[in-house]
């Protein structure tokens, strides 16, 4: 014989803040609250565990932009049809479609 240990955990929402008010609403609609509860907080800490290093990016992104020939002023003045473009990789873009 196989005992299984239930928990329980009792939750309290204040109707004067409105983050409460939107959880409680959420939660008072789902009918398996304790499953949807346990999906809501694995999904938040897995995407905080999976968070990146905004640093990190920014410095790829400046190292890319300098292999690249960088940004310049060269454009300052001057009608659109005549600016000069530098083309970025499209690695960069890529790069954040990934995150």
């Amino acid at each position: 014989m196989i005992i299984v240990a239930t928990k329980r955990i009792n939750l309290s929402f204040s109707m004067d803040r409105e983050e409460d008010i939107k959880v409680y609403d959420i939660l008072s609609e789902q009918k398996y609250k304790t499953d949807y509860v346990i999906k809501a907080v694995l999904s938040y800490i897995g995407e905080r565990d999976k968070g990146f290093d905004k640093e990190k990016i920014k410095e790829a992104v400046k190292e890319a932009i300098a292999e690249c020939g960088g940004i310049t002023t060269e454009n300052k003045g001057k009608e659109n049809n005549s600016c000069v473009e530098h083309e970025l990789p499209n690695e960069i873009f890529n790069m954040f479609d990934n995150l």
